[in-house]
């Protein structure tokens, strides 16, 4: 549980404050990218500490050491988007930022993909065992190098980032930042929220809601109804390594629809794309919990990964068409907050949920399917405007 509630934790309380205080700084590196370096470099360090722990204490002190600093980089990223791109484009922008998310997704389980190897060599027929013997000499075994190779991915990637992209100064003055005005802030922005944004916040609320179910139960589910294992057996893991596969398969569509749902946010209104993304990835949660094939699972996996990509992008288009420039941080951290108090709620209670239908932990998927059908329906609430087609000069470069 500790672990399971670490990422949410730290989101609530660290995304506020660095919302805050990155809508107050403007240095000569700019006004968000020296929170992307600051956390990518506490992020880094906790990568490369985390397989030498000496203890479990250690390495769950270090796992929230790195959630934090995740969102350290993750806040601002969001707000820069708004920051340097005009309305009609940040659809296509946040698309493009859900894409990232799915390739680098995709590369992570990739470079640990000796785990699922032999589930692949198993399960593909000849196709599969020619791939196996094609990619396992050049698959690295050691779990230290993978962390080390993470870290570095993510130094890199960062500064990269940060060395290329040009950020505007803002259109009002700052203003210095009080060392807890953030708490001030926070507490006045939830109070102060756009209308528009206190539906948006429903919506995340109950979508994320289904996505930790997913997080928290999808493996074991696999492993126990579709494999029909008991823990601490060689069929067991083999369905939680086919579990991670099926996360490879979410991301993969994640990164293939992501492009798609950002062309098509020019001819249509985005909450309509986002309730039918939502639609679709509800049913897939409710059908897993009754599919009793590996590929079934796998198949409703790849069609969640659209909902999983409209999630990481159309929200946040939306939200930005009402919120001021002076306060993106803030409102985006405070946004977040509707992300991790569903995460947090899901981590205490799903237990007692999966024990009123028996046990069966593949209930906690339904439920969570449920919750995101009703994420669907409220998108229909929010006010959007009509859709503007981006003119060729205004084209991203």
């Amino acid at each position: 549980a500790i672990l399971w509630i670490a990422a949410p934790a730290t989101g609530l309380l660290v995304q506020p404050i660095i919302g805050h205080f990155s809508d107050k700084t403007w240095t000569r590196f700019g006004r968000r990218r020296p929170y992307f370096l600051v956390g990518a470099i506490l992020a880094s360090i906790a990568l490369v500490l985390m397989p030498n722990s000496p203890a479990l204490w250690a390495a769950a002190s270090l796992l929230w050491i790195l959630d934090a600093s995740i969102n350290i980089s993750m806040e601002p990223f969001r707000a820069l988007v708004a920051d340097i791109t005009p309305p009609e484009q940040r659809a296509t922008a946040y698309s493009f930022q859900s894409f990232a998310i799915g390739v680098g997704s995709v590369l992570s389980f990739g470079i640990g993909g000796l785990l699922i190897l032999p589930l692949i060599e198993k399960n593909f027929g000849a196709l599969g065992k020619s791939f196996v013997a094609q990619i396992k000499p050049i698959c690295p075994t050691s779990v230290h190098f993978l962390f080390y190779l993470g870290a570095l991915i993510l130094l890199l990637s960062i500064a990269w980032t940060i060395a290329t992209t040009k950020e505007y100064p803002p259109e009002s003055p700052i203003e210095k930042a009080g060392v807890f005005d953030w708490l001030k802030e926070t507490y006045a922005s939830i109070g102060e929220m756009p209308e528009e944004m206190k539906k948006l916040a429903l919506v995340q609320f109950f979508t994320w809601f289904g996505f930790f179910c997913l997080f928290i139960y999808f493996s074991t589910t696999v492993a126990r109804n579709v494999f029909h294992a008991l823990p601490n057996t060689e069929t067991y893991n083999q369905g939680i390594a086919w579990a991670s596969f099926c996360f490879l398969a979410l991301n993969m569509v994640c990164f293939l629809s992501s492009g798609v749902l950002g062309a098509l946010s020019n001819f249509f209104r985005k909450k309509d794309l986002h309730s039918l993304a939502l639609c679709l990835g509800g049913l897939s949660l409710v059908g897993m919990a009754f599919a009793g094939s590996p590929h079934v699972m796998m198949l409703l996996m790849g069609i969640l990964g659209i909902a999983w990509a409209a999630t990481l992008s159309i929200p946040y288009a939306l939200l930005s068409q009402h919120l001021p420039p002076a306060k993106m941080g803030i409102y985006m951290g405070t946004f977040n907050i509707f992300i991790c108090l569903p995460e947090l709620l899901c981590s205490l209670s799903s237990g007692k949920i999966v024990a009123l239908f028996g046990g069966n932990q593949a209930s906690a998927l339904a439920v969570g399917g449920c919750s995101m059908l009703l994420a669907a329906l409220f998108v229909q609430m929010v006010k959007e405007g009509k859709v503007k087609k981006p003119s060729p000069e205004l084209a991203i470069k």
